[in-house]
């Protein structure tokens, strides 16, 4: 699993170098802000932004709150991404890649981040951290699709 994350991951950084500061400042803060959640998803704003702020870094608080904002259903989003990863390590049945399949065509961006969050976590690397917070909301589902179709292809080859 993590030479396919490896391999997807040095794709996109390649696209991901075009980003406007803009963008890539955007999908840095989500990016450190779902980390954060995904420990403790009852942190308030103001805990969420002095958690942003301990690095090197400081995040104005109303680009903060624009973002956390758009955040509902911590739990539920957590519990999702979680299920979908347990299914996606599991013995590559078909099956799962299918239920996986299903469950991304079901349209929620900040799930799919918290899957690649999950998966950073599981299978650290500098490509796939990189990918992740810089990546936009929008392409994580891309990028998760292409995940489980290198799954299938490596499954053929075997």
């Amino acid at each position: 699993m993590n030479e396919i994350l490896v391999n997807i991951s040095k794709k996109y950084i390649e696209a991901l170098e075009q980003q406007s500061p803009e963008d890539k400042e955007s999908n840095i803060i989500y990016g450190k802000m779902l980390n954060i959640l995904e420990k403790d998803p009852t942190l308030n704003l103001f805990g969420l932004i002095q958690e942003l702020n301990k690095g090197t870094t400081y995040y104005d608080k109303n680009k903060v709150r624009n973002r956390r904002d758009r955040l509902t259903n911590l739990e539920i989003l957590i519990k999702n991404a979680n299920t979908i990863v347990d299914k996606l390590l599991e013995d590559d049945e078909e099956e799962n890649l299918r239920i996986i399949e299903r469950s991304l065509n079901r349209s929620d961006i900040y799930r799919d981040r918290m899957v690649m969050n999950i998966l950073l976590a599981e299978f650290p690397s500098n490509e796939l951290r990189e990918v992740y917070y810089t990546i936009k909301n929008d392409q994580c589902k891309k990028f998760l699709f292409e995940v489980l179709l290198e799954i299938r292809a490596n499954r053929e080859e075997n």
